[in-house]
């Protein structure tokens, strides 16, 4: 039986490990292999993610279908109080890696809409405020999903995706969080340096999908680019929401729909 769900562990743990020898059959233990697999392809298009997997720096975090929220919830809180002992430039290494337990057979549409309703639901379990200084409506060009103050980029990948096989990453629907402001320190989009990061990335992501780019991938505090809609990417039988499906509540209105 495996115990961990809900805990935030890094990569590199002992613990982790010992679960895994103990449930070697289990999901986990082959979601994770077959993650691991994919992020081992040197043709694979995020470089700082597969650094950060061969270096075991990133964070693991494992969901039950049936309590996916809580499990995430309790992880996510784990995770970003972590953060608050690396440095800014550290914390590009450390993304957490949330995957949920998933149906087989299910549709591409059918993923999206759960991941998305599982997010909505996460936000219902945090007891902090959003914070003063990010925008609640997700048509706001700075708008981030935050979580314990903190604001987050959130990389949504599922199973069914064919075309973007970028966002791919085994049997398991899959969440990639990052701090926002990591972006910001290694690829900003007012330096040079950022610019050519994102632009090799992009054109990684292009050749991964045998010459498909997203439409929606843009910078950050654009005035046309939406940050939801680079968390989940358009393919043919996607969803295809014409707002974001997540709503920032208030604290009361959170405790309410908890």
């Amino acid at each position: 039986m495996f115990t961990g769900y809900g805990k935030c562990y890094r990569l590199d743990a002992r613990e982790l490990a010992e679960e895994h020898a103990r449930n070697s059959q289990h999901w986990t233990c082959t979601t994770l292999q077959h993650f691991k697999a994919i992020l081992d392809s040197p043709a694979f298009p995020c470089l700082f993610g597969r650094k950060a997997v061969a270096a075991g720096s990133c964070h693991v975090l494992f969901a039950r279908a049936q309590d996916a929220a809580n499990d995430i919830a309790r992880g996510l809180a784990d995770y970003i109080q972590a953060l608050a002992f690396l440095p800014r430039k550290q914390r590009v290494g450390c993304p957490l890696l949330v995957f949920l337990e998933t149906a087989a057979q299910t549709t591409l549409a059918e993923q999206q809409r759960l991941a998305w309703a599982i997010l909505q639901k996460v936000h219902a379990r945090d007891p902090h405020p959003w914070p003063q200084d990010v925008p609640r409506d997700p048509q706001d060009s700075q708008w981030s999903f935050c979580f314990a103050g903190m604001p987050l980029f959130i990389n949504m990948s599922f199973p069914a995706h064919r075309q973007m096989k970028s966002r791919n990453l085994g049997s398991s629907i899959a969440f990639v969080i990052n701090p926002r402001d990591s972006f910001d320190e290694v690829a900003s989009a007012a330096t040079e340096s950022g610019q050519r990061i994102r632009a090799r990335i992009r054109e990684r992501v292009g050749h991964y999908n045998d010459g498909l780019i997203p439409q929606t991938l843009g910078f950050f505090g654009q005035d046309d680019n939406y940050e939801w809609q680079q968390y989940q990417l358009q393919e043919p039988g996607s969803l295809s929401p014409a707002r974001c499906p997540f709503q920032a509540g208030t604290t009361a209105e959170r405790q309410i729909e908890n």
